[in-house]
């Protein structure tokens, strides 16, 4: 009897052990996301881009996935960092305009003529009437090779204003991701050419390679991607009012 009572206690202890380690890491996992952005926010200036209007631009949508390997889409990781990055931009006081804050396209019915232009055109349309101080596009690349990985950042080809926010949006995912070299180049596509404000497009890194893939479905690592774009904004406005 003194046995049975000992095996039963033993056993309970070890039920309280896992059940309170699993307690534990789901609550790690949960709130990793806040802990990281309130230990860097106490660096960030309150209602600093207070004044500023950014667009961001998820890419894709809707009918079109963008790139595409093992069931993971461009465009839902796309949507994923730009709302992360929609919220620290706003709770530093700017005006943000969104291109799409859901899983749609920018087509509008009846739909005349190519799919792809007549979306690229309903995005522009966004982009122009929020007469913003700049432009985010945010994507996910790809390519045959799965050795290739790392974020970049393309600006539009002439324009000072882009090129400089996309070299400080470039040092700080170097900084805070630790696992890209690359460097900022200019860009030929139609958004950046498009628009009169400075404009970047941010391939936040490659599905194609499976390490890189497994990190950008990571809620933690989509926090880091937007938040080095955040404090490079934050960087790049400071420097457009001294």
């Amino acid at each position: 009897m003194q046995v049975t009572i000992f095996a039963l206690r033993k056993t309970r202890r070890r039920i309280f052990f896992i059940c309170t380690l699993v307690f534990l890491l789901l609550t790690a996992s949960l709130s990793w996301q806040i802990v990281f952005a309130w230990r860097q926010a106490v660096a960030v200036p309150v209602l600093r881009l207070s004044g500023q209007t950014v667009v961001l631009d998820p890419g894709h949508g809707g009918y079109d996935p963008g790139v595409w390997r093992n069931k993971l889409a461009e465009k839902a990781v796309a949507l994923n960092i730009a709302l992360i990055l929609r919220d620290y931009l706003q709770a530093t006081g700017a005006r943000v305009v969104m291109t799409r804050e859901t899983d749609r396209d920018l087509l509008v019915l009846p739909t005349a003529g190519a799919k792809k232009q007549r979306d690229m055109q309903n995005r522009l349309k966004i982009i122009t009437d929020a007469e913003a101080t700049l432009l985010i596009s945010i994507h996910v690349n790809a390519t045959g090779d799965s050795r290739w990985r790392g974020a970049q950042v393309f600006f539009k080809n002439g324009c000072e204003g882009a090129k400089l926010l996309a070299g400080m949006i470039q040092q700080e995912l170097g900084r805070i991701l630790a696992n890209t070299t690359r460097q900022a180049q200019s860009g030929d596509y139609f958004i950046l050419n498009e628009v009169q404000m400075p404009a970047v497009l941010v391939e936040t890194g490659f599905i194609s390679n499976p390490q890189e893939a497994r990190l950008l479905i990571e809620p933690e690592y989509q926090a880091k991607l937007a938040w080095a774009i955040y404090l490079a904004v934050i960087k790049y406005v400071e420097q457009l009012e001294t």
